[in-house]
């Protein structure tokens, strides 16, 4: 089968992007990957010698799926090489251990108390870094007396309520609000219930991109399979998905559903004539014919180029797509509430200066910058938000606590920092905890979740 070889998918993925410069402003300090692409590419014009198996698997594992490259075709080209690698060589121990955010949870969440004593002292954290390949200035989190699930377990959330409920929703947490950061869940609840929204908590597991950042396929997908059976039954409840991890939405959102629409099974359902291709509307870049909210393509034409071979395609098409489009990130949710009246007004004011970065996967969404409306309408509070070219805190996910990633990790998030430390805010403001884990271990100012601010403003608590 073409590019069944690791090295030669990679290498596709360099002659595809060797000639084209629409990337060439990730060059600067946004991006591993584009600059090894292009120095292996002059070193092969200057020597006439191909880049060898060790640097085509060094330029896989140096992408992070920020998302930011503009070529969706090109970012799973990548993740399928890092998998094709792993399936051949295997993946190491340490990594194979910290990919499992859930089960690291689960746990050192059992008995938090003696995990985050171990991890901190000084001789028992640096034997457990050298474990599992985590960098030895890499700050560990601290782990919480009582995780999410507990807590939404002894508040009965973990049950559906009244199948009449005007607004009710699936609360998809992710790991690090359920294990490290419950405070961000809990008051997105209270939010929600403040606005007379049903909050149900459906059994879930990882949203499955560790594992798919690392190759590990099987595990990814174990993940998804579980998650889609529990998200579908609730979307057929008559419940919406909502999401507070900005990168557990673009999975659930995005990636889930690519190549979804050119499935059999989804074009059964939709076309009449065999002949044809039919996508909704906006759900594609081609351009074609349309017809009652379609795009109509010829299959003859397209056919064999438009197919349902996403990263999750041995997965129901339409549960997939269902899903996808019954989820919504928890600042879009919370701005539709406020659009249809449902969100009351503030009863708390609010001082200081506060500054908003926008996570790279909440960008991918494209819903804008909805906490930065739903912030600006508190009382007296100062926010500034980050934009323009400081794109990336550096942290990558699990990508930052590796030993070999965490200086290039540093550096990716250093022209953030400076500005941050430039404008020096009382609080960062953040949706995603991955970035928030970066700006704990480079910077000094308290760090929260946008919700946790809307929280307090709402509630007056």
């Amino acid at each position: 089968m073409k590019n069944s070889i690791p090295e030669e998918k990679i290498r596709a993925v360099i002659e595809a992007c060797s000639d084209c410069d629409v990337c060439r402003h990730l060059m600067d300090a946004d991006c591993l990957f584009f600059p090894q692409l292009y120095r292996l590419w002059d070193q092969e014009q200057e020597t006439g010698e191909p880049a060898s198996s060790r640097e085509l698997r060094d330029l896989t594992d140096r992408c992070n799926f920020c998302a930011l490259c503009p070529c969706p075709n090109i970012r799973a080209d990548i993740i399928d090489a890092k998998t094709k690698f792993i399936a051949r060589d295997g993946l190491k121990y340490g990594v194979r251990t910290i990919e499992d955010v859930e089960r690291i949870g689960e746990i050192c969440g059992a008995f938090p108390k003696m995990f985050n004593t171990l991890l901190r002292h000084r001789w028992s954290g640096s034997l457990v870094k050298q474990a599992f390949g985590i960098h030895p200035e890499r700050k560990f989190p601290t782990f919480t007396q009582k995780d999410f699930s507990k807590w939404a377990k002894e508040n009965n959330l973990h049950v559906q309520g009244h199948p009449d409920s005007k607004r009710k929703v699936a609360f998809f947490v992710g790991c690090t609000g359920r294990f490290l950061f419950p405070e961000v869940p809990k008051a997105a609840v209270t939010m929600l219930q403040n606005c007379g929204v049903e909050v149900y908590v459906p059994e879930q597991k990882c949203c499955s991109m560790p594992a798919l950042l690392e190759g590990d396929r099987q595990l990814a997908i174990g993940f998804m399979r579980f998650n889609l059976q529990q998200l579908t039954e609730a979307v057929d409840a008559g419940y919406d998905i909502v999401c507070s991890c900005s990168t557990c939405g673009f999975m659930l959102k995005n990636l889930l559903k690519e190549g979804a629409y050119y499935s059999d099974e989804y074009q059964q359902t939709v076309r009449g004539d065999e002949s044809l291709l039919k996508v909704p509307a906006g759900k594609d870049l081609l351009d074609g014919h349309r017809e009652e909210g379609f795009v109509v393509l010829q299959k003859s034409i397209y056919g064999k180029i438009l197919k349902d071979e996403g990263y999750f395609s041995a997965l129901r098409a339409q549960d997939r797509i269902r899903v996808a489009e019954h989820t919504f990130d928890l600042g879009e949710y919370l701005e539709k509430l406020l659009q249809t009246g449902e969100l009351s007004a503030p009863v708390k004011t609010f001082g200081g200066r506060m500054v908003y970065f926008p996570p790279c996967h909440g960008r991918e969404q494209n819903i804008g910058r909805p906490y930065i409306k739903l912030l600006t309408l508190l009382p007296n509070l100062r926010m500034e938000s980050i934009d323009g070219h400081f794109t990336c805190c550096g942290m990558a996910g699990i990508m930052g606590f590796k030993r070999e990633f965490h200086e290039s990790s540093i550096r990716l998030g250093q022209r953030l920092m400076d500005r941050i430390r430039q404008i020096d805010p009382d609080r960062i403001v953040t949706d995603c905890l991955s970035c928030r884990l970066q700006f704990n271990q480079c910077l000094p100012h308290p760090v929260s979740h946008p919700i946790e601010v809307l929280e307090k403003a709402y509630t007056g608590q």
